[in-house]
């Protein structure tokens, strides 16, 4: 993850755009501190983005699909329930509304990525 001025989300050579909306990031794994952005999910990559308006940073990261291990629902449902995306050993908690077509979305773009890795 990174803050400060960044580009924005741009789609790279021979990349396909599958999923696109507004997310809400759980800065601490917490509802306290998150930030709303804009995520967005192609056939390599997802990325979130967002602009903090009190301070003016911007915070963003990019998880190749590759890497992502598990995508799954957490937290008490109607109360706290969020999306998990763990990559890398790290969990990134995001807040969407409805979450299960992301979930399917982001689970089957990383299975068709690892799967063209695997492949000669």
């Amino acid at each position: 993850m990174s803050k400060g001025k960044q580009a924005r989300f741009h789609i790279k050579n021979s990349e396909t755009l599958i999923k696109k909306g507004m997310m809400d990031y759980c800065l601490t794994g917490g509802f306290g501190h998150s930030v709303m952005g804009d995520a967005y999910l192609t056939d390599r990559r997802f990325f979130f983005g967002a602009e903090i308006k009190r301070t003016g940073e911007y915070i963003s990261f990019e998880l190749s699909l590759t890497e992502v291990d598990a995508v799954e629902k957490v937290g008490i449902p109607v109360l706290t329930r969020s999306l998990s995306i763990i990559a890398g050993g790290r969990r990134y908690r995001l807040n969407v509304f409805p979450m299960q077509g992301w979930i399917k979305a982001i689970r089957r773009a990383a299975e068709i990525a690892r799967k063209k890795i695997q492949s000669p």
